[in-house]
């Protein structure tokens, strides 16, 4: 009996370990193609849905691609997107996440460009009054942002923390506003709030079933 307690717990630890290794992203429209309202994005137990490319000016073509979706060993997801911006140009990026995140990190490439982005707890605006600001959830006022930064060119920031929740929604003014501007990748980093929940029942098991044997060999 104790020698299958000890497999037991050991089995269960090694494969909690296994199950929190980096684990392959989806994309539901592929790499290197234009995220569409039907991308969908299924990364270390976040999702990433409802992607909208708004308002292009200056010649923009309105097209933003995704170039990668990656999990590190830490469990940090990398998305990096082409905006495809050449001088002087500009649009909008929304997008929701669902899974629970309590920062928004980025970096920017390029040169010469900008990127202001902002979390909300709400549903943000495309039109009227409030167009791409945060707003209560009747959206009859405009809110505070869960969290908002702005980089620029060969630069990264990471907000402050706010608390998890589910589903954020995230804005993104991407802009080339100079005449040698240019603007082809940036990423976005983030950290799931939640742990992933294979891997924490298997490591809880392996604890449990440690235990039992402490237990028992006390008892003898």
């Amino acid at each position: 009996m104790n020698k299958f307690l000890v497999l037991l717990a050991f089995s269960l630890l090694s494969l909690s370990v296994a199950s929190a290794s980096p684990l392959p992203c989806t994309i539901s429209t592929g790499v290197d193609n234009p995220v569409t309202s039907g991308t969908v994005i299924m990364c270390g137990g976040l999702t990433f849905d409802n992607f909208q490319v708004l308002h292009a000016t200056g010649g923009a073509a309105g097209t933003i691609d995704i170039l990668s979706a990656g999990l590190d060993a830490a469990g940090e997801i990398d998305l990096t997107f082409n905006p495809n911006l050449g001088p002087s140009q500009d649009e909008q990026l929304l997008f929701a996440v669902w899974g629970g995140i309590t920062q928004i990190d980025m970096s920017v490439a390029g040169n010469l460009a900008s990127i202001t982005e902002r979390a909300c707890a709400n549903a943000i605006p495309t039109m009227g009054d409030f167009a791409d600001l945060c707003t209560n959830a009747a959206g009859t006022a405009v809110a505070a942002p869960l969290a908002q930064i702005s980089v620029d060119s060969n630069e990264s920031a990471v907000s402050g923390t706010f608390t998890g929740t589910s589903p954020v929604y995230i804005f993104k003014d991407i802009q080339t506003e100079d005449p040698n501007g240019q603007l082809t990748e940036f990423t976005q980093t983030f950290q799931p709030s939640v742990p992933e929940p294979v891997s924490t029942v298997l490591l809880g098991s392996g604890l449990l079933a440690l235990g039992l044997l402490r237990r028992k060999s006390r008892k003898s």
